[in-house]
C-alpha cells in the first residue's frame, strides 16, 4: 500500500511539472513538444474529465 501512495504521489508530481510547462510553453508548442495533453484547462476547469 505505501508503495502505491508514493507511486501515486510521483505521478501526481510529474503531472504538475509537466502542467507547469505545457502552460508555460503554450498550446502550439506544448503540442509540438508532446505534451499537451498536460495542458491545464484555462475556461471551465470544473467540467475536465477525471
Amino acid at each position: 500500500m505505501l508503495r502505491s501512495i508514493a507511486r501515486s504521489w510521483q505521478q501526481r508530481a510529474l503531472q504538475a511539472e509537466l502542467t507547469k510547462l505545457a502552460n508555460r510553453l503554450g498550446p502550439h508548442l506544448a503540442r509540438d513538444v508532446g505534451i499537451d495533453g498536460a495542458l491545464a484547462p484555462r475556461v471551465l476547469p470544473t467540467l475536465r474529465p477525471v
